[in-house]
């Protein structure tokens, strides 16, 4: 299986809630439809990260990428009184993203065939100006895995 996972981040603008109300109701439908039914993925899945919401941050990286210490917040401030979803709102952890896409296709081919037919031309342009109305694109990262599975 093919699957590309995405890495999104919401225009700063937006609360969560209406993020994920306007990504479901309005971006969903549109790609399926552009994509048309022939070019469907096995899998459409949004995986979102509240990271607004401190309850969802569970664990945070003492390092990044290049073996580099990652400053700890000064949390000091923070007390059983004054804990609330918007005194944790400037230390998400290490997540800086707001949802994860992940599209899956059985084949690399019909990957590329999804790819296509919402990525270019009018249905590119089109995609591009509706994830500016509630998607940061340039902070967008996304890799493609070839999955194999050992058990299932």
């Amino acid at each position: 299986m093919y699957t590309t996972f995405a890495f999104l981040v919401k225009v700063p603008h937006l609360a969560t809630e209406d993020f994920i109300n306007y990504y479901e109701n309005n971006h969903v439908p549109l790609i399926n439809r552009l994509a048309g039914p022939e070019n469907q993925p096995l899998v459409y899945k949004r995986r979102y990260t509240h990271r607004d919401d401190p309850t969802h941050i569970v664990a945070k990286a003492t390092i990044d990428a290049f073996g580099q210490p990652i400053p700890a917040p000064d949390l000091k401030h923070i007390t059983p009184s004054t804990t609330s979803s918007a005194s944790f709102a400037t230390d998400p952890g290490n997540v800086d993203f707001d949802v994860i896409t992940e599209v899956g296709f059985a084949e690399k081919e019909g990957m590329m065939k999804w790819m296509v037919a919402v990525g270019t031309g009018e249905n590119g342009r089109v995609v591009a100006e509706d994830e500016a109305r509630f998607l940061w694109r340039e902070r967008t990262r996304a890799v493609t895995v070839e999955e194999r599975v050992s058990f299932g």
